[in-house]
């Protein structure tokens, strides 16, 4: 049931569709501003809709909502540069490449214009693509977005200090046991879902190249200042339609920071999940899809 407490705050506490069947993407790859990128996509026609995975993730974040959404939007979703299986390059990685990243990529597929939908680090390049590219962005979905708050999941922190996976890939059980410290409740989510998301933790590459990227906008204490600066600071900048999405009881990024992005961009809206953790995505797929359908159709009719 679907909670409206005014019409900038909707509270959702349907229960979530139990152990969702796995859905198969086929993969693609493409050539983005030099760096060889893998994609997945779904449907042909209506509004342009690109899912930006977070930190340490891959397009498997979305394997439950591509299909569902390209029923009635032109679905992408990527592995973003340095992450999955797209390229990793040797030089010391910038949060400009992943904004850039998000503008080739649409100039690859001819999209004028496109509604972003970012998951924790995700919603960072979507929100600073906004400002950068107002032109470019019809709306932006913030779910679980970091850049509105310093604080953050304590082992994230630890991670910029110990190489806690330097002797390569951790035990498959560690990797499950630090999947699910992700969700609310893990067993609304399927041991399919869970297994997908543990064949990326098992990459040792992958984990590498994720707590390069960690470094430069994290430090022990949390977030850096000038992710802050660039973000939070910067918001009322972004001038789209904008959709907060949040888990209530999410352990990566407190719920306080859905409450600061809402106060600082202009045209927000936010739609809390009740027991929920930081990927409404996945623990929360039909109610998650519809409210993206709605969203698309809205900011691209």
């Amino acid at each position: 049931m679907r909670i409206k407490i005014n019409n900038s705050i909707d509270i959702d506490d349907s229960r979530p569709a139990f152990r969702p069947e796995r859905i198969l993407m086929q993969e693609h790859y493409i050539e983005i501003n030099g760096w060889r990128t893998r994609y997945v996509t779904a449907g042909r026609r209506g509004p342009a809709v690109i899912l930006l995975h977070g930190l340490g993730a891959s397009l498997e974040s979305w394997h439950l909502n591509v299909d569902a959404l390209g029923e009635s939007c032109r679905v992408f979703a990527p592995d973003i540069v340095y992450f999955g299986k797209s390229a990793k390059p040797e030089r010391d990685p910038e949060y400009k490449d992943f904004v850039d990243f998000c503008r080739y990529f649409m100039d690859a597929f001819d999209l004028e214009r496109a509604l972003l939908v970012g998951n924790s680090m995700g919603g960072m390049i979507a929100a600073k693509a906004a400002m950068l590219y107002p032109e470019r962005v019809a709306g932006v979905a913030l779910v679980n977005s970091a850049g509105f708050g310093r604080d953050l999941a304590w082992w994230l922190r630890i991670r910029t200090l110990i190489d806690v996976r330097s002797g390569g890939a951790p035990p498959t059980w560690l990797a499950r046991i630090g999947l699910r410290a992700i969700f609310d409740d893990p067993a609304r989510v399927s041991d399919q879902v869970i297994e997908t998301l543990v064949k990326v933790e098992l990459d040792p590459d992958s984990m590498r190249t994720a707590r390069r990227v960690l470094n430069i906008g994290v430090d022990w204490r949390g977030l850096k200042p000038y992710v802050m600066q660039e973000i939070h600071d910067s918001a009322d900048r972004i001038q789209a339609p904008t959709l907060i999405i949040w888990g209530k009881q999410d352990r990566v990024l407190p719920l306080h920071h859905a409450f600061a992005a809402r106060k600082k961009i202009p045209h927000a809206r936010l739609h809390l999940f009740e027991r929920c953790g930081h990927t409404p995505q996945l623990e929360y797929p039909k109610q998650f899809n519809a409210l993206i359908q709605e969203f698309a159709q809205e900011v691209l009719a």
